[in-house]
């Protein structure tokens, strides 16, 4: 199987104020070449609902390992490739290179297949496991996913919010899209430039609701990220360096 390479020119709105890409731009990047591919390969969105089945990928788990962050206008290439996969579950890398060819950015991530009518997780079809073996181990190591991600809570949490989820959010799946999830939840954080960030996706989030961030500083030297409903129901749990 041939990995997908999509070209991409960072645009002046995908910039912070000191003219480099945002994370959620990259994430963006990684998200359209993902769904680019699978069109590529015959397993997107489209695919499914073209064969009469409403079924759409949704994202579970995402790492990114930020080398460098490009600049405004500069151009660069996505590759991604299928890594694997097993009944409900299939994993996909990027490799981020700029015009030298030099990478700039390592990401994996883990996906299912969800019923657009039920909202329930349903298996993947064999033919799509079948397309989606192309090589076993992660671009960013044989264990690129933390076992148990989770949030610590501390009195010195850092909040952020209520923000509610406006119809703009809403994407092809009807439900927020998940790089806005990395705009709230890098909301408390000062810098807002991380070198590292592992997210899972736990739950959606509907146009509407309300949802309210924290960030609590772990004794590792890590930053932990949550986006919660306000009883209390975790939408995302997060964890960034740097």
């Amino acid at each position: 199987m041939k990995k997908g390479e999509y070209l991409f020119r960072v645009r002046s709105y995908e910039c912070g104020a000191d003219g480099l890409a945002t994370l959620s731009a990259i994430c963006n990047y990684l998200q359209e070449a993902a769904s680019l591919n699978a069109e590529d390969l015959g397993f997107s969105k489209l695919n499914f609902n073209q064969q009469g089945e409403n079924v759409s990928w949704v994202l579970i788990r995402l790492v990114v390992k930020i080398l460098r962050y490009p600049a405004w206008n500069e151009e660069v290439t996505v590759v991604t490739f299928p890594r694997g996969g097993r009944k409900i579950v299939a994993w996909r890398d990027f490799e981020v290179k700029d015009a030298d060819g030099q990478t700039i950015v390592l990401a994996t991530s883990e996906w299912m297949l969800i019923d657009l009518s039920t909202r329930k997780i349903v298996q993947i079809p064999s033919k799509v496991l079948e397309a989606c073996q192309f090589g076993s181990e992660s671009v960013l190591g044989p264990e690129p996913f933390t076992a148990r991600l989770k949030y610590p809570p501390r009195a010195s949490n850092i909040s952020a919010g209520p923000f509610a989820a406006q119809r703009s959010h809403i994407d092809l799946n009807g439900h927020v899209n998940n790089v806005h999830y990395v705009e709230w939840l890098l909301e408390p954080h000062e810098t807002a430039r991380p070198s590292n960030i592992e997210i899972v996706f736990r739950s959606e989030t509907l146009a509407g609701e309300t949802v309210h961030v924290e960030l609590s500083k772990g004794d590792d030297g890590k930053n932990y990220h949550r986006v919660f409903a306000p009883d209390g129901k975790d939408h995302v749990i997060a964890v960034t360096i740097g």
